[in-house]
């Protein structure tokens, strides 16, 4: 199993000089189980990977992909009209998201690249694109690939997945805002896995002004992560306001905490 980062910041894409290290681009990560992808969210990070995938069979239309869609807010599907591989006629997308927001899902696809808003329509992109729904708790057999879900505390609704392939698993939980006790779901979801990729869009400080924003933070994820056993933390999601100087220091800080934890950065490739 392998993963590639391609979008790790949240809310909206910062690009500049103050956060070139860590990166600009919003949600977007790649799992490869074997020779199959999983795309966990469709930000402006997709683009980037679109654009790798031209060097592979997606770029002769003969390539197939899951995409596991969190929720529909703009920073987690706007890099969809931008994937070129969706241009290419043959290539098959099969898009899935919570059961309550399936229709949404669908149609908050559509709705972005209505003309207002661009200007070619979904159903014109060449490749087929399908909409499949999942339960919460519910589990997704797809060839050697295990698809688990879990619903997160997220204004609007949210769904984490966990993706095993083989002996090793990625849970990938991001928009979700913590409880006073550790989420029952997510710590079901997340033991055990090799690594968990957790929302810590802000610090325990910034946290107590955003209360009801869903969001969490890193001493919340070092919580989920000890009480689950996980082997890795990937701190994800990171502010719009939160300059590379800042990540340095959110992440030594919470390596003192639970050594095996590092940042998310765009571009940074993980064999498990």
């Amino acid at each position: 199993m392998k993963i590639k980062y391609y979008g790790v910041r949240g809310s909206v894409p910062t690009p500049g000089r103050a956060t070139i290290r860590y990166g600009g681009n919003t949600p977007c990560v790649a799992v490869w189980c074997g020779d199959d992808l999983v795309i966990l969210d469709a930000g402006t990070g997709l683009r980037v990977l679109g654009d790798e995938l031209m060097d592979t069979p997606f770029g002769q239309g003969k390539g197939r992909a899951v995409m596991l869609v969190s929720h529909t807010h703009w920073d987690h599907i706007q890099g969809f009209p931008f994937f070129t591989p969706a241009y290419i006629k043959g290539n098959l997308f099969h898009l899935l998201g919570a059961h309550q927001i399936n229709k949404g899902l669908e149609m908050a696809m559509h709705h972005q690249q209505q003309y207002q808003n661009f200007p070619v329509l979904l159903g014109q992109m060449p490749s087929r694109i399908t909409f499949n729904s999942m339960e919460e708790g519910a589990v997704r057999q797809m060839g050697n690939i295990r698809i688990h879900t879990a619903e997160l505390n997220h204004p609007g609704g949210s769904f984490a997945y966990r993706i095993e392939y083989e002996d090793k698993a990625v849970v990938y939980a991001t928009d979700t805002e913590h409880y006073a006790n550790v989420d029952l779901r997510l710590l079901t979801l997340a033991r055990n896995a090799d690594i968990l990729i957790y929302d810590t869009h802000f610090t325990s400080e910034e946290y107590k002004s955003h209360r009801g924003w869903g969001h969490s933070t890193p001493d919340e994820g070092i919580r989920l992560a000890r009480e689950a056993n996980v082997g890795c933390l990937h701190l994800f999601h990171h502010s719009p306001s939160h300059k590379d100087e800042q990540m340095d220091e959110i992440l030594e800080q919470a390596r003192k905490e639970f050594p095996e934890t590092h940042a998310a950065i765009e571009e940074w490739e993980v064999a498990i």
